[in-house]
């Protein structure tokens, strides 16, 4: 999660410098690693103390698109994405449009949102959900069969398959909500559910949970609770890690200044490989984005933007790409591909045609030569007004 509906993709007016943060963070009498945002210091961080190579991949320009939501899923050498005016569409591993997933729309058969989707590894279905009901999708883009699950109630957000059945992740908030997740087959059978846990929170922010993958578990996270649970296969939930208590969470009361939201902590995005946690979040009017080493249980993060944050296409900032002196990196993606790790994220293409042109670029000394004439070629390839580019990193092992 950018997004899940609640991960957005903000715009600032200039451009921030990298920063790294080195945080000294305490540990809870439970042995868990505890991530609190207050415990913060500057240190830079490139992207090779973390990859090892960097590739590009050039979306289709048979069509544009006006906007790509978060979540993208790498299935079996397909790349999926939900694009805001066509809905999910399919493409192969060299970016080439291979088909479409159903239709947008309010017909039968079709769907009025895109935003919160997600695809099978194991038989390449894909469910989407629209308003209160999963459309369920086969391999090749053909209609199923909807499931309502609206008895379980309204506050149903993120939606991810967990070994073929799929994981419905509620999150919460107010009053009248009975449980914290429910998993369904694609029948739309209950197979599972966790009820409700945390009392009801009043707040007037309206910020949402997430979910994501990792090491055939799903894990959970509530901004309202303090815990980031795993679930495992048989659906046992184990504490992961957890939110250091203090005057940056989110409070249980209605703001009396709305701009005072601005001050709180709110995750919008974690990902977590097999050495490090990647997290965006909101806090202290910074758009933030954290990386966690799991070994040494020490936290660095960079600003995407300082001030306030509109809601818009582009992130400023990331990490710094000293592989090929390229984009800096804003990861929003991982999986797992010939058992190597991945991480991916989106950038403009007249973003790449701006980079080469700069002095910067032209110096810099990166850490593959090769790997910066390859950039300078694909931005030699492409026009300002193509589609965007797939950043992939590969994570070192």
């Amino acid at each position: 999660m950018q997004p899940h509906i609640f991960l957005y993709r903000m715009r600032y007016p200039y451009l921030v410098i990298l920063i790294l943060i080195l945080g000294s963070c305490r540990q809870p009498e439970s042995g868990l690693y505890q991530f609190d945002p207050r415990t913060i210091e500057e240190k830079e961080i490139t992207l090779s103390g973390i990859a090892d190579d960097i590739t590009y991949i050039p979306l289709d320009n048979s069509f544009p698109l006006s906007g790509i939501y978060y979540p993208r899923y790498f299935v079996d050498g397909n790349i999926y994405l939900s694009e805001r005016q066509s809905g999910v569409m399919r493409f192969d591993r060299e970016g080439k449009l291979a088909g479409k997933v159903g239709s947008k729309g309010r017909g039968p058969g079709e769907y009025a949102f895109c935003f919160n989707y997600s695809v099978d590894e194991i038989s390449g279905t894909v469910v989407i959900m629209d308003a209160g009901v999963i459309r369920v999708y086969s391999e090749t883009g053909r209609f199923i069969r909807n499931i309502d699950f609206r008895e379980y109630g309204e506050s149903a957000d993120v939606i991810e398959f967990f070994y073929s059945n799929i994981f419905i992740s509620c999150h919460p908030q107010f009053g009248g909500d009975k449980y914290d997740w429910i998993v369904l087959d694609t029948l739309g059978n209950l197979v599972e559910s966790k009820e409700r846990s945390l009392p009801e929170f009043n707040c007037n922010d309206l910020v949402g949970g997430g979910i994501y993958k990792y090491n055939e578990r799903i894990y959970s996270w509530n901004p309202w609770s303090d815990t980031i649970f795993s679930i495992s296969p048989d659906f046992i939930l184990k504490p992961s890690f957890v939110i250091g208590p203090g005057e940056h969470r989110l409070p249980r009361e209605n703001f009396l200044r709305l701009e005072d939201i601005k001050l709180y902590y709110k995750p919008y995005l974690i990902l977590e490989s097999d050495d490090y946690i990647f997290t965006r979040y909101y806090y202290d009017n910074d758009l933030i984005i954290a990386v966690i080493d799991k070994e040494t249980k020490t936290s660095y993060s960079t600003v995407l933007t300082s001030g306030p944050a509109v809601i818009g296409d582009n992130l400023i900032g990331g990490i710094a790409n000293d592989l090929d002196g390229g984009m800096r990196f804003q990861p929003e993606n991982y999986f797992v591909e010939n058992d190597r790790e991945y991480l991916a994220g989106l950038i403009d293409a007249y973003e790449i045609k701006a980079r080469v042109k700069t002095d910067e670029f032209e110096t810099f000394q990166a850490k593959y030569p090769e790997k910066k004439k390859a950039f300078e070629e694909l931005a030699g390839s492409i026009n300002e007004a193509d589609n965007q580019v797939l950043m992939v990193v590969r994570l070192k092992q």
